[in-house]
């Protein structure tokens, strides 16, 4: 039987290989130190608190979302839209009227302006029945008030309704529509405001004794005044009055 057998250099030599880390702990001492990087530290939520007389013990937090400006944030929680919200809900047939329901807090959500005054806000309202602690749907979007106006015009036996043809981009849709407006401020003119959007959308004059307030019929219980119906958990907080004239073609 052979062997093979492998013989290294003389000048080779052969030594462990030296450690990758060593500590002499009798000379020295090693300190480890955890540092955290720097991060750009986020800015506290704009809040604000408001106390109504149905829950002195429990104030409402009015809270900001995140990328809401400090005026848009202000200007909302100052604006006739909220605190209308807020009286309504502490009227007579208002949602905390008989002490069954409670709210917590309120996100202000988006503003948009028109001009310098307040077109439309959005918030949530975060309310619970106190029996069963369930939620209810608090999606709110606020409007001002607005009018619409109903034209019959009679010409040779046959009677129609005028109607507008209007970009509506929230349906998506170009759709026929009573003319109808909002008001320029919360204590507008709504006779003078439905002439004039008359005008502006059909280019007929109408006159101001001419026009009946159809809303003037409704139950005084409703304060003659129209509020859209909800869907789910989305609310137009807005009212519409609606007037109407006659206009006789010979």
């Amino acid at each position: 039987m052979s062997q093979l057998f492998y013989t290294l250099p003389k000048r080779l030599t052969v030594s462990p290989s030296p450690p990758l880390l060593h500590f002499n702990y009798r000379s020295s001492r090693t300190r480890l130190v955890c540092s955290k990087m720097p991060t750009e530290s986020s800015p506290s939520p704009l809040t604000h608190s408001i106390t109504i007389p149905s829950q002195l013990s429990q104030p409402v937090h009015v809270v900001a979302a995140p990328g809401l400006s400090e005026s848009d944030f202000r200007c909302a929680v100052e604006s006739t839209l909220f605190k209308q919200w807020l009286k309504n809900l502490q009227s007579e047939t208002g949602i905390l009227a008989n002490g069954d329901m409670l709210l917590k807090q309120v996100l202000i959500q988006g503003v948009d302006m028109f001009g310098k005054r307040i077109g439309f806000l959005k918030f949530k309202a975060d309310i619970f029945c106190k029996e069963t602690g369930q939620k209810v749907p608090g999606i709110v979007f606020a409007r001002g008030p607005a009018v619409a106006v109903l034209i019959l015009l009679d010409s040779e036996g046959e009677t129609y309704a005028i109607l507008t043809e209007q970009v509506r981009v929230p349906t998506g849709r170009v759709i026929l529509e009573l003319p109808a407006g909002m008001l320029d401020d919360d204590k507008g003119d709504f006779v003078g405001t439905a002439v004039r959007e008359v005008e502006e959308e059909t280019g007929i004059q109408l006159k101001l004794e001419d026009m009946i307030d159809l809303t003037a019929f409704l139950y005084p219980s409703t304060g003659c005044k129209f509020f859209p119906s909800a869907v789910c958990s989305f609310f137009l907080h807005s009212f519409f009055l609606f007037l109407s004239v006659e206009i006789i073609v010979i």
